[in-house]
């Protein structure tokens, strides 16, 4: 084998490698903003913001699990969660459907409330460009477990950067 050969096996190696690593980004910060309707008696629905963060754990063609953490802010609700993430890219189509069952506090304005709350959370994404992907609807529905039995729901569209 000539030494051409040899100093190329190397370089052809980490290419190779290379061009998998925008694939595995673990680590991922997001912003959205759209409405929400708190399921308070006599309340509308309200534009609302979340933003949070989500971190790789691993990594099963064509399946991502993470772990999400996330921050909502609306006109009656204030709450953060942390929970699953599940992630699917299709193998075709450029787009990423992923779902969230998470765990948290909720904090209602009228009445002044804190309650501990899960949700559940069905979105889908897409890549605009290498490192950043269109959220192009997140929907999440909240049961909370204190007595006034509210349900909220938030459906919004954003941006995610992934690093």
């Amino acid at each position: 084998m000539s030494r051409r050969v040899l100093w190329t096996l190397p370089l052809l190696f980490v290419a190779l490698c290379s061009v998998n690593l925008h694939a595995q980004a673990r680590f991922a910060i997001y912003g959205t903003g759209g409405g929400e309707k708190s399921g308070l008696p006599n309340d509308d629905w309200h534009a609302a913001g979340t933003f949070g963060f989500y971190y790789g754990l691993f990594h099963f063609t064509p399946i991502d699990l993470s772990v999400d953490a996330r921050g909502d802010l609306s006109g009656n609700i204030k709450s953060g969660f942390l929970g699953p993430r599940v992630a699917v890219k299709l193998p075709i189509i450029p787009i990423k459907p992923y779902g969230e069952f998470i765990f948290g506090v909720s904090t209602y304005n009228r009445p002044v409330d804190n309650d501990f709350a899960y949700r559940y959370v069905l979105g889908l994404d897409t890549t605009i460009l290498p490192h950043i992907d269109w959220r192009v609807a997140d929907f999440s529905y909240a049961l909370n477990t204190s007595a006034n039995g509210t349900h909220a729901k938030t459906l919004s569209s954003g941006l995610v950067i992934r690093f």
